[in-house]
Formats: structure tokens, sequence, C-alpha cells
């Protein structure tokens, strides 16, 4: 967890600090002194990151993008090749069957996915974002790309309305909770409507992720009328606990307001990027049985969901076969 509050937008990396997570993130070796050595630089990683927290770089999608010392997605990637790749393949895949696709990206953090998105297609990214630690380094690391607006705040739903939220940040993402203790957010809660027509040509847009910590079973029941109007691929995070701890104890309504908004199909990913099933919106069964694994496996482990519109049918099964034949090749590749 970081001390500061905000990140300026030009400090420089820190070397000794990257040359710390380099060992931090070095491929497993069987070797002992090779585990002590990084072992050692995980635990010492973890205390700077407590007392200074410098700048580090981490290599997205052939981009070197800038991130506190604290932030976990180095290590993430070291761990779990796949992960974030699946939202870059489907991000490509929705450009083909769109032509004038645009993307919104709620909780952008650091600019890791618009990196990742761009990379996959040219289409417009709007990065939504409110924390101020992260917001100068967003502005940093898609300074350079085309077509690419940020928009400074939280989205709001409609369990805010008169409600106190207090950030918390931890290892690389925030989230808004009721408040007990930390700093108010300094960023405004704006609805989605709102923010969409601060920015007119992302009115309909066509992918809409949304990575919360916890906010967006909440985020996507606001919405359910624009998402059924605008009808875009939604990849989100489904992940029970995390909405626990923002004061939502029914995730699952999330399901059933993407049904009464017309989607019809989902492709269910663990939380490293690996697909887990092809299935319908429509089966509470299959929801309640991911809800239960998660809060009885109890490590905060989640799942990303990419849900379809029925109107978007081709699509989804383009999207199913696509991602059943990669993983499959993935599987003989490693017998």
């Amino acid at each position: 967890m970081t001390n500061s509050a905000t990140m300026p937008r030009k400090a420089t990396p820190n070397s000794v600090a990257q040359a710390l997570l380099k060992c931090a993130t070095a491929e497993h070796n069987r070797s002992f002194g090779r585990r002590v050595i990084k072992s050692s630089a995980r635990f010492t990683r973890r205390f700077w990151s407590e007392h200074g927290d410098p700048l580090v770089t981490c290599r997205i999608a052939g981009r070197d993008i800038v991130m506190p010392l604290s932030h976990d997605l180095p290590l993430i990637l070291s761990a779990s090749p796949h992960y974030s790749q699946n939202l870059a393949r489907l991000t490509a895949m929705s450009a083909a069957a769109r032509r004038d696709l645009t993307i919104v990206d709620i909780g952008a953090n650091v600019g890791d996915t618009a990196v990742l998105m761009r990379a996959a297609a040219t289409a417009p990214i709007l990065c939504v974002e409110g924390d101020e630690l992260f917001l100068g380094l967003l502005h940093r690391n898609v300074e350079h790309l085309r077509d690419v607006e940020i928009e400074e705040a939280y989205v709001a739903t409609d369990d805010d309305a008169g409600r106190a939220h207090t950030v918390v940040r931890q290892a690389g993402t925030s989230a808004l909770v009721p408040p007990a203790s930390g700093p108010k957010p300094a960023r405004p809660l704006r609805s989605l409507p709102t923010i969409l027509g601060s920015h007119a040509r992302f009115s309909s847009p066509g992918l809409v992720k949304i990575d919360t910590d916890g906010a967006d079973p909440r985020i996507i029941v606001a919405n359910r009328e624009l998402l059924a109007r605008a009808r875009p691929v939604v990849f989100f995070e489904f992940a029970p606990l995390w909405a626990a701890r923002t004061g939502d104890d029914n995730p699952y309504r999330a399901i059933t307001a993407l049904a009464e908004a017309g989607y019809e199909g989902a492709l269910v990913y663990a939380n490293t990027g690996e697909l887990l099933l092809v299935t319908r919106v429509a089966e509470p069964h299959v929801w309640e049985d991911l809800g239960r694994y998660t809060l009885t496996h109890g490590n905060g482990s989640y799942y990303d969901i990419a849900a379809f519109h029925r109107d978007d049918a081709e699509l989804f099964a383009q999207a199913s076969a696509a991602e059943r034949t990669f993983f499959d090749g993935m599987a003989a590749a490693s017998r």
C-alpha cells in the first residue's frame, strides 16, 4: 500500500527499484540461491513500497509504462502470461466486427489496459479513472496514443446517492468502500451517461471494460438501459468477495440486469486469463456455482466475464470458437 496521495507525471523511474523488480519477477528456478534472492527481492519490494514507493516501468504490448513499485502488475504478468490477453483478443475481434468501434475503459488505473487495447485495435478509447494516485501516471502512459480521452471521475451508481466513501488502495488497485478509514475521494462521482455526454463520440460504445475492485455489478445495474441501447461487449470482473467489501451483498443482480438488457452469451475466464467456460447469461446456477467457489476459496479470487448482446450472436459464436481453439492449442503444446 502506498503512502503517496499523488504521483508526479514526469518523475523518473528509479533504476535500483527497477533492478529489484527484475529480481522479484525472475522466472522460477530450482536453485536454492536463486530462490533466496527472489524471495529477498520480494520482501525488500514490499518494504520499499511502504516507505517511499518509487516509480518503475513495466512492458505492456511492446511499450514501457510507468507505475509505482507497489503495483502488482509486473508480478502478476511474470506468474500468469495469459493475464489480460483475453481482453486484447476480444478487442481485436470487436474491432473487426464493428468498424465504428469505440471503447470505454472504466477503472483505467495507470493505463495498462488502454495500452493493451490500443495495440489490438485503433478504436478511440475513453479512460475513466478517479484515483488521484493513478491519474498522473495514466496521463503519462497514454499521452503518446492517438484518440485516447480521459475522464477524471469515479462512476456513480444508484446506490451512491447520499453515501459516503473512502478510497482503499493496495497492490496497484483501488476501491471505493463505505467509510471506516482512509482518504476521501477527491474526484467527483459522475453517472456514466453524464460522463459519455461530455465525450460525444463515446455515446454508443461497442466495448465497455469495467475494473473497479467491487463496484462492477452496481455499475452494470445502474446502466442497464444504456447497455440495452448501445449493446456493447461488456468485459467485467465477477468478484462476490470484493463486491461485499464495497457494501454490495448481491452481485448476482448484475447478471439479471444484463439478461434484462438483452445479453445472452458469456465467456468466463479465470482471473489469470484462461478460459473456463462458455455459457449463457440466463443460467443462474452457473453464476451461483461460480460465486460459491470464490466465497469458499476465500483468497480474493474472481472471474473475468465477457458478455455479448443477442444482436452480437455472430460475434459471440466467433469469439467462443476462437478462444476455445486458442486454449486447445495451449493445452496441446503443454503435453
